[in-house]
């Protein structure tokens, strides 16, 4: 089984790509529920699931959630999702091990664009103490899960994998762009373990700074 990182922003926009890769063009994926308790509340969830060569989705699960409530309403909303089908070949399988970071925002009924803006613009420029903090409790919270699956590092995939947030040309390009990402996370974190004051933006690869036109 392969896996697939759906890129996500503000609630649930993928990459959009051919048949296989499965694709937000010809999906059906209703929005999770806002939960009510938390309507003043900025957060996000990521999760699991199959997707299967018939369209279907199994296996949905929460890897990670700033409120339990953002997890239940992201896992409910994915066990609804259903893809276009592929025919299954030596380089489609029939099932795809796939992720997505759901970001919940109060102000994304109002301009969902310009708030997810705000949210990676946010998430770029804040502190290495910050992302420091937020590794360290990610890691006593889930220890088994992989540095890709942090808060911070979910979204900025999902950014890249969005031409919208990231100037690549294609999304091939930002396909392999989210691959550099991935191979430097250890070494990303060793940084701002060592630099705290500095930003998280500038402890990112060099291709990546210039995708999200962060000046070198």
């Amino acid at each position: 089984m392969r896996l697939l990182l759906l890129g996500a922003a503000l609630l649930c926009s993928f990459n959009a790509v051919a048949a296989y890769p499965p694709s937000k063009d010809t999906a059906y994926m209703p929005k999770p529920a806002y939960p009510a308790e938390l309507v003043d509340v900025v957060g996000d969830a990521r999760i699991s699931l199959n997707i299967h060569n018939d369209g279907s989705v199994t296996d949905v699960k929460v890897l990670s959630a700033t409120h339990e409530a953002f997890g239940v309403a992201a896992q409910a909303a994915a066990e609804h999702w259903r893809f276009e089908p592929w025919k299954v070949t030596a380089d489609a399988p029939a099932v795809v091990d796939a992720q997505n970071t759901m970001i919940f925002s109060p102000a994304a009924a109002k301009n969902p664009f310009l708030d997810a803006q705000s949210v990676v613009h946010n998430m770029l420029f804040q502190p290495c103490s910050a992302l420091n903090e937020e590794l360290a409790l990610f890691r006593k919270r889930y220890p088994k899960q992989p540095l890709s699956s942090a808060p911070t590092f979910a979204k900025t995939s999902a950014a890249l994998l969005l031409p919208v947030f990231a100037s690549q040309p294609d999304s091939q390009k930002g396909m392999t762009l989210n691959h550099q990402l991935i191979d430097a996370l250890p070494d990303i974190a060793r940084r701002c373990q060592e630099q705290p004051a500095r930003m998280y933006s500038s402890v990112l690869p060099k291709d990546l700074q210039k995708a999200f036109g962060i000046p070198g």
